[in-house]
This record gives structure tokens, C-alpha cells and sequence, in this order.
């Protein structure tokens, strides 16, 4: 097995050469040993080229199973929040980065939303335990978007892609100062709840 360093580096180099085929092989060596390079590469500056590519694997839609998109989609979210974290570089990027990944894989999410704040409301109430869960994620979405508005406006104002999540997000109540303080709180606990699963 390549060392996470190595295949980043190739995965790069393909890329920027315009080598599809190899680009996307060496996604899908990272797709395949997805949890020992995030052990790999958690404690090092490699970590933000990993999320990268494990948010690239989702948009190309290269694993199979839904439960193997779930854990990349997890493992990104887990990688780009301890980013945040652990650097005063970068920030906005990485707000960005999470505000897509939960914005366009939401339904990865919702299960893990619900066994962390909805897990007795589940046994009864299945379906609204998911409404509800979506609804979390919006917050959480707001929440960081809210920041990079009150931080780098500029950032959002000339990111398409952001500027249409934010449209989209801010469709209906208002986000009140209480709901930005819990949805800050759900991400902490996401995070943790994560580090936990993913820890070996």
C-alpha cells in the first residue's frame, strides 16, 4: 500500500496532468483503504489534500454501496471539522468544503444525526426522526455559513456555489441567535461522536 503522502502526491500529479483514468484510479486506492489513511494522515498536513479527495469520490460517486458512501462521507466530515480545529490558515476554505459536503450528501448524515439527538424520537416516529434530522443538518449548514458572512463576506459573494447554498438554506425561518449556538453545539458533538467511531 502507497503511504498516504505518495498517493496524495500521484493523485495530484494525474490530475494536474489531465490523466483521468489515473486520477480516478488512485481515488478509488483511497476510497479502498478510506479509514487507514485517515489514521494515517490525522495528525499531519495531508489531511486537507485526504478530505479533498474523499469529497471528490462522493461527486463522482465511485463507491458502490451506500453504506460505504456513508463512512467516506463521514470520514470527510471528521477530517474537515478537526482541520478547523487545528489551523488559523485556511478557514473559510474549509468552512466551505463541510458546508457542501452536508449540503449535497445530507441523506449521509441523517442517520448519525438521528442515534446522536433523536434516537428514543426514532423507535415511533421513523420518518419524522429523519424530517427532523435533515432540518439539524440545515442548521448546522447555516450556522457555518453564517460565519463566513460575518468573516469573509467577500468569500461567499464570489463563490457561486456557495452563494446558491446559502440562497437555498435561507428559504424560511429566520435563524435565530439560539438555533446558531445549538447548531454550533451539533457540530462539536458530530465531531467527537466521529473521532469516537473512526478512532481505530
Amino acid at each position: 500500500m502507497d503511504s498516504l503522502k505518495d498517493l496524495l502526491d500521484k493523485a495530484h500529479y494525474h490530475k494536474q496532468s489531465g490523466n483521468r483514468r489515473a486520477w480516478v484510479s488512485a481515488l478509488c486506492q483511497l476510497m479502498e483503504k478510506r479509514r487507514e489513511y485517515y489514521l494515517e494522515g490525522r495528525d499531519n498536513r495531508q489531511l486537507d489534500i485526504y478530505t479533498d479527495g474523499l469529497f471528490k469520490i462522493l461527486l463522482l460517486e465511485l463507491d458502490d454501496k451506500e453504506e460505504e458512501s456513508i463512512e467516506t462521507a463521514e470520514l470527510a466530515y471528521l477530517g474537515i471539522s478537526t482541520l478547523l480545529q487545528q489551523t488559523d490558515t485556511a478557514l473559510s476554505e474549509y468552512y466551505k468544503r463541510r458546508i457542501l459536503l452536508v449540503h449535497y450528501f445530507t441523506d449521509y448524515f441523517t442517520t448519525a444525526i438521528i442515534d446522536i439527538f433523536l434516537d428514543k424520537y426514532k423507535r415511533e416516529h421513523r420518518l419524522q426522526a429523519r424530517n427532523l434530522a435533515i432540518e439539524h443538518l440545515e442548521k448546522m449548514q447555516m450556522s457555518d455559513i453564517s460565519y463566513l458572512e460575518e468573516n469573509n463576506r467577500d468569500f461567499i459573494n464570489h463563490d457561486e456555489q456557495l452563494a446558491d447554498v446559502s440562497n437555498t438554506i435561507k428559504t424560511g425561518s429566520a435563524f435565530s441567535d439560539e438555533e446558531h449556538q445549538q447548531a454550533i453545539l451539533m457540530h462539536r458533538i458530530l465531531h467527537a461522536y466521529l473521532k469516537v467511531k473512526y478512532k481505530n
